[in-house]
């Protein structure tokens, strides 16, 4: 009996003893941002089991066979902050890869993360059978090694952008017994549509990653923009000359379902209303692109300070409700 304890890895121990001996796990929120401000959920698990593809609320907004909740920033440049991710629960870190570049897949190709999708990354084993992975973490960020426990907050690493993914952020996938489970539903299900009856993340996760449509980025530009010029941080300025050729108001918005309302509107120096637009969603999308402006004339824009302001609204359903950003720049 002595001869088969020493057997036994002292992990396995540590589990035995440890507070989440139980079946269930409890997940804090993973990241070290402003849910709604600083970043935004981006891609849930599908939970559809066939070629389609179904988040927990029979929305959209996933992909087929998609398996994480992918937590995003608001571009590129913000990757330069440092946002940290954290452990959801206290486990021992089963494996680590660090050293991979922070680079958009569609320009370095899916053969340069071949069997390394998940990119810089951790995985967790916790109590119970159960595992937690955090992909996409950036260059050089990593905190942990394999074999240290961890406790629940515990600092792994940096949102970044390695790995298959064209927008920085936090993908955490859940597993239990190697199968891949939606914190959102948990184990027991409920509602064919919304949170299940015993979601896995806490109270304060649960309300951070409430689901629903919103803007998540704002700016201007001196003409009209290309998404990737956007995504990239190629305005990043809060003034425009006099002489600029137009004042364009650029807006960016995640999990639209058909029927959702998107508005924007850019407003000049003395509040009279330069452009609007509005556009009711014919069909589900993940994120969506949308400018408005004007061209400037003969005369010199007038200096001052310009508003613009971009708004979903969802009229029923989860996540019913309006959401907003407002910004304000200079014309000097």
């Amino acid at each position: 009996m002595l001869k088969m304890k020493r057997l036994i890895p002292a992990f396995f121990l540590l589990f035995l003893s440890g507070p989440l001996a139980a079946q269930d796990i409890s997940l804090s929120l993973p990241i070290g941002c402003e849910l709604r401000k600083d970043c935004w959920v981006f891609q849930l698990p599908d939970v559809d089991p066939g070629p389609d593809r179904m988040d927990y609320a029979c929305g959209k907004l996933a992909y087929d066979g998609h398996d994480g909740t992918d937590i995003a920033l608001a571009g590129l440049a913000e990757i330069a902050r440092g946002v940290p991710v954290f452990a959801a629960a206290p486990g021992i870190v089963k494996g680590v890869r660090d050293g991979m570049q922070d680079a958009l897949v569609s320009e370095i190709g899916k053969e340069a993360v071949k069997d390394r999708e998940c990119g810089n990354g951790v995985l967790i084993e916790h109590a119970g059978g159960w595992q937690t992975q955090y992909c996409h973490l950036r260059k050089g960020s990593v905190a942990v090694r394999a074999g240290q426990k961890v406790e629940k907050g515990a600092r792994l690493g940096e949102v970044g952008l390695s790995g298959s993914t064209d927008f920085a952020h936090l993908e955490f996938i859940l597993r239990k017994d190697g199968k891949t489970v939606d914190p959102f539903r948990g184990l027991e299900g409920g509602p064919a549509c919304g949170p299940g009856d015993k979601p896995l993340w806490d109270a304060a996760a649960q309300q951070a990653l409430a689901y629903g449509p919103a803007p998540y980025a704002i700016g201007v530009a001196p003409r009209a923009p290309k998404y990737d010029e956007v995504l990239k941080g190629q305005f990043p300025a809060d003034t425009l000359p006099e002489s600029a050729e137009a004042i364009v108001l650029w807006a960016e918005f995640n999990g639209l379902a058909p029927g959702d309302i998107l508005r924007m509107t850019l407003t000049g120096p003395g509040g009279e209303e330069m452009a609007s637009a509005s556009e009711t969603m014919p069909a589900a999308k993940v994120r969506q692109f949308l400018f408005i402006g004007k061209k400037r004339g003969q005369q010199p824009w007038p200096k001052g300070t310009y508003a613009g302001r971009a708004s979903v609204e969802r009229k029923d359903g989860l996540g019913a409700g309006k959401r907003e950003i407002r910004y304000s720049f200079t014309v000097r």
